[in-house]
């Protein structure tokens, strides 16, 4: 198998003061996230995964379950208490990213990772034109060239099949599914190597969700980038992931190709989101 792209070890995140316990241990035997001692919220605790080059791997649970917390802190948008990131696009992956410089992890956001959020008002500005807002991210790559950045931004929009007459248009005059797809292409105009999905279908309507899954589907084959989908709902998960690591109280209850989990889950707690999928 290949080298992995991300790998993930021991990540930490409490929500609080935190004390001798919530914040040593890696793991509570207690039924939700709220340490029992000092009644500080565990974000997530005892995270350990991989993420290999072309795959899409999905992590699952309901709300709380500490699956965004773990994607915002791989996209330093929240900040770990302890753990590793390991990147293979970085010294090899050998060094942990956490502990880059601020202007290192700007690089990284800006380079080597693009993020799609469920609300496009966190991923896009809407002062500004669609074409303004994927123009920018490669300025912000360190692109200088008016006409190569153009080129390239025409290139992304018309991956994620935008309208060529709305390229000037400012998002808050897109429909959702329209603002979805600038998202995405203005995540991956700089060419990342991994590309991390917040909920990006979630609140559109099922006949726009259909197409946006459509799209990352094509994208992941025709680009091979490697993406992180997180979602509450099985259905997509099953759709596009072949590995899947289901999350509960900041925890990973359950992990493994994604049709075993589904078919033949080991935890209730898996059971029950798969029940309330099929309903």
């Amino acid at each position: 198998m290949s080298q992995p792209i991300l790998n993930v070890k021991n990540l930490k995140k409490v929500f609080g003061t935190g004390c001798g316990i919530c914040l040593k241990n890696d793991y509570f035997e207690t039924n939700d996230n709220i340490c029992s001692s000092c009644g500080s919220i565990i974000g997530c605790t005892g995270i350990n995964f991989e993420v290999y080059p072309g795959e899409i791997l999905g992590i699952v649970g309901e709300s709380g379950s500490g699956k965004s917390t773990v994607l915002n802190i791989i996209n330093y948008n929240i900040e770990a208490d302890s753990g590793e990131i390991n990147f293979s696009g970085y010294k090899n992956g050998l060094f942990n990213i956490l502990n880059l410089s601020s202007q290192e992890k700007r690089k990284m956001q800006n380079v080597h990772y693009g993020i799609v959020y469920q609300n496009p008002h966190l991923g896009l500005n809407f002062n500004i034109s669609s074409e303004g807002n994927a123009a920018e991210r490669l300025l912000m790559a360190g692109s200088r060239n008016f006409s190569s950045i153009q080129d390239k931004v025409h290139d992304y929009f018309g991956k994620v099949e935008l309208p060529v007459n709305r390229y000037k248009d400012f998002p808050k005059f897109f429909s959702g599914g329209m603002q979805q797809r600038v998202q995405i292409a203005k995540a991956l105009v700089s060419g990342p190597s991994l590309l991390l999905l917040d909920e990006p279908t979630g609140g559109l309507d099922v006949s726009v969700q259909a197409k946006i899954l459509d799209l990352i589907r094509s994208i992941s084959r025709e680009l091979k980038v490697a993406m992180i989908l997180v979602s509450h709902d099985m259905q997509v998960i099953r759709l596009l992931c072949k590995r899947i690591i289901v999350m509960k109280h900041g925890r990973i209850i359950e992990a493994g190709l994604t049709d075993r989990v589904i078919d033949d889950p080991l935890e209730s707690y898996t059971q029950t989101l798969v029940h309330s999928a099929l309903q």
